[in-house]
This record gives C-alpha cells, sequence and structure tokens, in this order.
C-alpha cells in the first residue's frame, strides 16, 4: 500500500451556478450562492451567504492562499471583498458545466504546488455539521493517498429524489473501528422514481453530493483518460491563464465541451471510493429543499418574511412562503410554493418545484425581463 502523503490539501469552490430553480429571488446578476438561505430576510437580505458559509466551512481545511473560488466573470462585482488573494479568484468568461471548471482548478493547483490534493466544494450547499465535514474530508485525503483514487461524499439518502445522482457503494476498503468507506460499484445519473425508491431502501446507495477529494494531477490524469479533446483545450487554457493571457484563455474556454464532472469522469473511473456522509447535507436544488434547513410551523409551513411579519394559517399545510409583506395569512391550501418579490410574484405547485428552472429558461427566450 502506498505511503500516506503529507502534501497539502486545497479547496476549490465552485460558485458559477446561475441558481435559476430559485427564482424569483435568485437572480442572473446575483444566483443564489451569494445569497443566504432562501434569499435572507425579505427587504434586508440580512445574513451570511451560502459562498461565505462555504467558504468558513472550508477555513478549517485550508488557508485563504490555498481557496480556489471558481466563478462566472459576469459576477466579478460580487466577490471584490472575498478574504482570498485575488489571483486565487477564477473568473470563467462562459458557463462550461464543472467538468472544464474543476479540470482548469486541478492544473492551476498542480502548476502551483505540484503533488497537492484538492476539494471540491459547491459554493451553494448546506451542511449543518461542519466538524464532522471538516473530519470526513480529512480522511478523504487519506484514503485518496493511500488507494490513488477519487473519494466522493455520499449522502445517505432519505428520500427518493430523482433530482440527484445516487453512488452505489461495494465492498469496504477499512477495517472495522476505522472510518467507513467503500469502492463505489456505480455511479448513477439521476433515475426515474421508481428506481430512486429502489436506491433509497437499498441501504448500498448515496446522494451524490459534488464533493470530492482528488490528488490535482490524478484529476487531471482521469479527464485526460475520458476526455482526452477536453483535456487538451485545458491544458492550454491553463498556461494561458498562468500567463495572465486573458483573450488566450477566452478563447481556449469557448472550445471547451460544457459537461459535468459526473458524466466526464464519476460516471466512467474506475478508480472512486465513497466515503458515507451523514452531515446534515443539503443541496439546496430547490425551495422544497428549505424544508431541512429553515424553521417549520407545526403544519409543516416555511414563512419567510421581513422581520416583525405575522402569519395566520388556517388548513394550510406544507407552503413554502417568502414575501415583502409584514402579514400573510393562508386558508385551506396545501403543498404550495409562494415567493413575492419586489418586481415578481411566482406562485407554484411544490412537486413542480424542479420546473422553476424550465419556466426561467422560458422566460429567457422571451428577452428575459424578470431574470
Amino acid at each position: 500500500m502506498p505511503r500516506r502523503s503529507t502534501s497539502p490539501l486545497w479547496a476549490v469552490i465552485m460558485a458559477g451556478g446561475s441558481g435559476t430553480r430559485f427564482w424569483p429571488v435568485s437572480r442572473k446578476s446575483k444566483p443564489k450562492q451569494f445569497l443566504p438561505p432562501g434569499g435572507g430576510i425579505p427587504q434586508n437580505f440580512t445574513g451570511p451567504s451560502l459562498l461565505d458559509a462555504t467558504l468558513e466551512r472550508t477555513r478549517g481545511l485550508a488557508p485563504s492562499e490555498r481557496t480556489l473560488v471558481m466563478a462566472s466573470a459576469a459576477h466579478r462585482k460580487l466577490l471584490r471583498n472575498l478574504d482570498i488573494p485575488k489571483r486565487n479568484v477564477v473568473y470563467e468568461p462562459a458557463g462550461r458545466n464543472t467538468a472544464p471548471c474543476l479540470g482548469l482548478a486541478a492544473r492551476i493547483i498542480e502548476m502551483r504546488e505540484p503533488g497537492a490534493f484538492m476539494c471540491a466544494v459547491p459554493a451553494d450547499q448546506f451542511i449543518a455539521k461542519t466538524r464532522e465535514f471538516r473530519k470526513l474530508v480529512k480522511a478523504g485525503a487519506r484514503l485518496a493517498s493511500e488507494h490513488g483514487s477519487i473519494v466522493s461524499l455520499g449522502a445517505p439518502p432519505h428520500s427518493p429524489e430523482t433530482s440527484f445522482g445516487y453512488i452505489e457503494r461495494g465492498r469496504r476498503i477499512t477495517k472495522p473501528g476505522e472510518i467507513e468507506a467503500f469502492r463505489a460499484k456505480r455511479f448513477r445519473e439521476k433515475p426515474p422514481l421508481a428506481r430512486a425508491k429502489r436506491y433509497a431502501a437499498s441501504g448500498k446507495h448515496y446522494w451524490n453530493s459534488g464533493i470530492f477529494i482528488s490528488r490535482a494531477a490524478h484529476l487531471t490524469e482521469e479527464l485526460e483518460a475520458h476526455s482526452p479533446r477536453l483535456s487538451a483545450i485545458l491544458n492550454r487554457a491553463a498556461s494561458a491563464f498562468d500567463k495572465r493571457d486573458a483573450a488566450a484563455f477566452a478563447k481556449l474556454w469557448a472550445k471547451c465541451e460544457s459537461i459535468s464532472i459526473d458524466h466526464a469522469v464519476m460516471e466512467r473511473t474506475r478508480n472512486l471510493i465513497v466515503l458515507p456522509a451523514n452531515v446534515g447535507w443539503s443541496d439546496l436544488g430547490t425551495w422544497p429543499a428549505l424544508r431541512g434547513v429553515l424553521p417549520r410551523d407545526e403544519a409543516g409551513n416555511v414563512w419567510i418574511l421581513p422581520r416583525g411579519g405575522k402569519t395566520e394559517s388556517i388548513g394550510a399545510k406544507n407552503l413554502i412562503v417568502r414575501s415583502n409583506k409584514k402579514f400573510v395569512a393562508a386558508l385551506g391550501v396545501e403543498d404550495l410554493i409562494v415567493v413575492e418579490t419586489d418586481d415578481a410574484l411566482l406562485i407554484c405547485p411544490v412537486a413542480d418545484a424542479e420546473k422553476i428552472g424550465e419556466m426561467v429558461k422560458s422566460l429567457g427566450e422571451k428577452g428575459g425581463r424578470f431574470l
């Protein structure tokens, strides 16, 4: 077995998402990673943003000089005051999904600190147990070193979600008494409901959290093996970025295939370890996900109102309501999302929350006035 490495760990925070499923609070100019969960208190938007919380969470793993924030060039103004070196904020000229994003990050890290490890973390998630999270990431780095693998954190499923990928575990690779870790048997992208129910009940499947640990050079090798054309472009793009040749970097970036790291690597690699992560994880991908993060009343309703706001509800259940109004009343309605902003009002069945992103895309095709 290879010796354990003492190589440093970098945090790579993916902050380039558009957050369309949290419309109308999340907008093109300020997507959800720059807001508190649910947008924070209406009218004030107070509280740490999801990006701030992610930076704080990873600060116990990697210092600011070993933290990369991968972001959209369109959000440059929102990233001016981050407490990390300016050269560690990488502005992507256009959205190209997570494989180009992380492939570029891996090359930057390897150029700056050969042999280093990286922990990739989305900026728009919620994790309740920070101490346990950090402990797992450190264990994941040790496993990645010992086994020459990518280590993915898998969240134990508590419902049959069709919007998550699933990782099926194989044989256990750690001894009794040690932290649980398994060879990944299969990596499955978003299944239909019947299959998701089987996965959730099996005890052998985990939600793909989108958080993984790897030696930076190893991720580069995996991309080269499974996506050689993308890998070649990223090699040249990383070189242009290092030389601060913005024009060449933008030109090369535009040639990158838009593909997720899941499709490009995770589904194809034979060298993946899953580390069960019971850390209170939520991807905060849709409005209903706020039920696991924000307080609910006795009827399961989530109310996001201005300070001092009051509610009255009779026979109203499982609502998610965000309003600028000081008083909101609900009578005899169930399973609805109602979100009010200064210029827009969303009314949607909870069951259709996943379709909000599709609606936003349609708005964009019609001129995008409210995006």
